[in-house]
């Protein structure tokens, strides 16, 4: 019976999922904040519990917030999903903002319970944990164990509470990246490329088995960025020597809670109840506040009829005021649709159709009065790259446009994020790889190691060139590399062009360099070192909008069930099952999250290689452990 109904059901619904993703830009309104939930005891047992018993009265509050699992750049994946909210980088964001303006909060414990976390994002929380300090509210960071980037959270609190008989296990940076030109020989297969900017790079993981002398440099320099800045965070927060830092990077996996304690490394040992750190701070006159989001909707398993209204129900109000539209622009830059939480390899993708059609509809509504787009990009498609440069021009002509980039904008990611009034970065940003890639993967080993013999067949000039059995010949090599000199000049010329008299000269930003964020502030391809919170209120000002006067709607918003059911039966506009259920869990399981991320990078530049031979894209994705 199930079944009939959820057929019944579903056909018309997918009719209505194929309405444009950008006509849902008039339904979306951001939710009013809940009430805060006041729970505590006076003495908790275990503070993790300790928000779930009996509310009690009191005028003081001190907010427990955890940071744990993966923090999301970007609304839930899927609109009967609020646990994922939880998760999101604006969400913690916005509660640690609560406790900064609301005076009942006299403290924050930041428990910190393994969070998957790019650098970036350390930043954004630690810019709102200074929020909170600022405002006079003292603030502890609380963990069983510290790993690197756990521990650089934890500097931004003013004590580091480390569990008894608890680990750190600080580190230097480790950097891996994949070269699959072995891999693809063992399978009969050819990377063939020729790619603008000599520090590009982009080729590199499918035609080397190494580096070049060129990407050493440049990701050597990139690297020694980041870690001086690492080693300067955790010395500035612990009053420790650079040469302490390291010392600490060397043997703090090593060391007893009690010899942490001594090196400095925390400033406490604590057993889970925290009741004599909080004592001694606050006092027993508080109360918890577990800083719990929006209910989570409550439908019940046995009746058919609330599940699919659940399922099936539009997103959202109609926008009633002033508002800033915050656009997510995630993953590999496609021509077409976007994908949100799917795709061929199971991540995201900005498609050049999806994100122009809702940019439209955003300069179309009046009470939209700023747009602040949220790139997070190794590239992709130069002719997609370039269709979503001018729509953010054009919207630009009509309202204040500022790019917030979270952990990366590379090559297409800054080809767009270059288009608009201002660029915000932290300070780990990766930025730039202004350069382009173009080529085929030659299939023939492959045909004649299973005995398939390819008959070919063209008429005209460079008719055959991009066949997929034989590497390019010379003349064709040629014509290629003059069609890449072509969009690598179109490239840095739209750079110029949104980026102006900020950049002194362009050949010492581009060339394929990479840049951390405080990089690109000095040399013009960014204008302010802030988060999403800032690109935000500063967008907000632009538009003559007085704070606490406007809403923030997050773009796209998630998915409903029929447009799930059309992503997982589509691929590339064709009714085929798409490629996003045992493969991608398997590599994840192999590779880890990391490592999956970094292939999936290349396999999806891979696979745009089809249908489109120029690529504005930087597969080899850094993931800086």
């Amino acid at each position: 019976m199930l079944l009939v109904m959820l057929i019944f059901a579903w056909a018309p619904a997918m009719a209505h999922a194929q309405a444009e993703a950008g006509e849902q830009v008039e339904a979306v309104e951001e939710a009013p904040e809940t009430a805060d939930t006041a729970e505590g005891v006076e003495e908790p047992a275990d503070p993790v519990d300790a928000a779930d018993t009996n509310p009690v009265a009191a005028d003081q509050r001190v907010a427990w917030l955890e940071v744990a699992g993966e923090i999301l750049d970007g609304p839930p994946a899927f609109m009967w999903d609020d646990t994922q909210s939880e998760r999101s980088l604006r969400t913690v964001l916005a509660k640690l903002d609560r406790v900064a303006d609301d005076d009942r909060y006299v403290g924050l414990v930041l428990y910190i319970d393994q969070p998957v976390i790019s650098l970036s994002h350390i930043r954004e929380i630690t810019a709102g944990v200074a929020r909170v300090r600022a405002a006079g509210k003292h603030v502890f960071a609380f963990a069983e164990a510290y790993d690197l980037h756990g521990y650089l959270l934890a500097c931004s609190a003013d004590e580091i509470i480390l569990q008894e008989k608890g680990l750190i296990e600080i580190t230097g940076l480790g950097v891996e990246e994949m070269y699959l030109a072995g891999t693809l020989e063992k399978l009969g297969l050819k990377a063939d490329f020729v790619q603008g900017g000599e520090f590009k790079g982009a080729d590199e993981p499918l035609t080397r088995l190494g580096p070049s002398d060129a990407w050493n440099e440049n990701i050597d320099a990139l690297l020694d960025d980041l870690y001086a800045q690492i080693v300067t965070r955790i010395g500035d927060a612990r009053l420790l020597e650079p040469a302490e830092v390291e010392r600490a990077m060397g043997d703090s996996w090593t060391l007893t809670d009690r010899q942490l304690l001594r090196r400095g490394l925390v400033d406490r040992i604590s057993d889970r109840d925290l009741v004599d750190v909080t004592g001694d701070q606050f006092g027993d006159a508080f109360v918890w506040d577990k800083m719990e989001g929006p209910q989570q909707r409550q439908v019940a398993a046995d009746n058919p009829f609330a599940v699919f209204r659940m399922l099936f129900a539009e997103q959202g109000s109609r926008i009633r005021r002033p508002t800033v539209a915050l656009v997510y622009a995630n993953g590999p830059i496609t021509s077409g649709e976007s994908r949100y939480g799917g795709g061929l390899f199971g991540s995201e993708s900005i498609g050049s159709r999806t994100l122009v059609r809702t940019l439209a509809k955003l300069q179309d509504n009046n009470l939209v009065k700023a747009v602040v787009l949220r790139v997070d990009s190794p590239g992709g498609s130069a002719l997609a790259s370039e269709v979503i440069w001018q729509a953010v021009r054009e919207l630009g002509e009509a309202k204040p446009v500022y790019v917030s980039i979270g952990p990366m904008a590379a090559s297409g990611g800054y080809y767009i994020a270059s288009a608009a009034h201002q660029v915000y970065v932290t300070d780990s940003t990766i930025v730039g790889s202004i350069g382009v890639v173009a080529g085929k993967i030659v299939m023939g080993g492959l045909y004649e190691w299973a005995g398939i013999k390819v008959h070919r067949r063209h008429r005209g000039p460079m008719g055959d060139m991009f066949n997929s059995v034989e590497p390019f010949t010379n003349e064709q090599r040629e014509h290629l590399t003059r069609a890449i000199a072509r969009t690598y000049e179109q490239f840095t010329d739209r750079v110029r062009i949104g980026r102006g008299r900020r950049i002194a000269e362009m050949d010492d930003v581009a060339q394929g360099r990479l840049f951390t964020g405080r990089q690109a502030v000095d040399n013009g391809l960014a204008d302010k070192v802030g988060g999403v919170a800032q690109a935000i209120e500063d967008a907000a000002k632009q538009a003559g909008l007085a704070a606490g006067r406007y809403d923030v709607v997050e773009l796209p918003p998630p998915l409903s069930f029929p447009e799930l059911l059309e992503q997982m039966f589509e691929l590339d506009g064709s009714r085929v099952p798409a490629v996003r259920g045992e493969f991608p869990a398997l590599a994840r399981r192999v590779l880890g999250p990391d490592g999956w991320r970094q292939l999936n990078a290349m396999l999806t530049g891979a696979m745009q290689l089809r249908t489109e031979h120029t690529l504005t894209l930087m597969p080899a994705v850094l993931i800086v452990r």
